[in-house]
């Protein structure tokens, strides 16, 4: 099945993904200039560094093609297994802060109408491990938060919000990242479209059900 939002999708990829290790030594890609001069009012020359978004795919002629190129090499390195228990007298301070991930997350669920069990619902992770997650006990992986955010269709205000509690941000040198900002921020949540674009970008390690890898299932 085709899905034309994909080229959407690339656009959006190539304008933010800003691992340049990876994107400069594609074949065929242009150094970009990275300062310049601008001649000023009282006719002295002002020499300045461009910004490193310059060196973006979205600013290269053959952009489509590079991106195919990058597309070849990529793999999903992240795991989706390890969670992060909180130490006891780690949990006794969260437990009376302000702003901490179990008050964020009941919020987040308040917000959109939904209890935990219909959060819990659209997630292939086991019962006891959210329990422990909405108890403050557990803090959730990058990785949880993204398969809530999508199969709980949550905003992407929301999605930064459990983020940022958790001391974790978008990082726009991670494929996963940029693909997951994406969905979110543009409201795709049906399953075939985010498993197309998924597949796009060799992603898995979701904790979505219906979109968890063979190996999780």
């Amino acid at each position: 099945m085709s899905f034309g939002f994909i080229d959407d999708l690339n656009e959006y990829f190539c304008e933010k993904y800003a691992d340049y290790d990876k994107i400069c030594i594609l074949k065929g890609y242009v150094m970009p200039k990275m300062h310049a001069t601008e001649r000023r009012a009282d006719g002295r020359d002002y020499s300045y560094t461009l910004p490193a978004s310059t060196m973006r795919l979205a600013a290269q002629a053959k952009k489509a093609e590079l991106l195919a190129e990058l597309k070849e090499k990529m793999f999903d390195p992240s795991f989706s297994f390890s969670f992060r228990p909180l130490g006891f007298f780690t949990r006794i301070r969260d437990k009376f802060k302000k702003v901490n991930f179990r008050k964020t997350l009941e919020a987040v669920l308040s917000r959109n109408s939904l209890t935990k069990e219909e959060a819990l619902s659209g997630l292939a992770l086991d019962p006891w491990i959210w329990e422990q997650i909405c108890k403050g006990k557990y803090y959730p992986t990058k990785n949880l938060v993204f398969s809530l955010a999508l199969s709980a269709h949550l905003p992407s205000a929301d999605m930064h919000e459990m983020l940022d509690v958790c001391d974790l941000a978008l990082d726009y040198t991670s494929v996963k990242d940029v693909v997951i900002s994406y969905l979110v921020e543009k409201r795709i949540f049906n399953a075939d479209m985010v498993r197309a674009a998924l597949e796009e970008y060799k992603l898995k390690n979701l904790f979505v059900k219906g979109l968890e890898s063979e190996d999780e299932a």
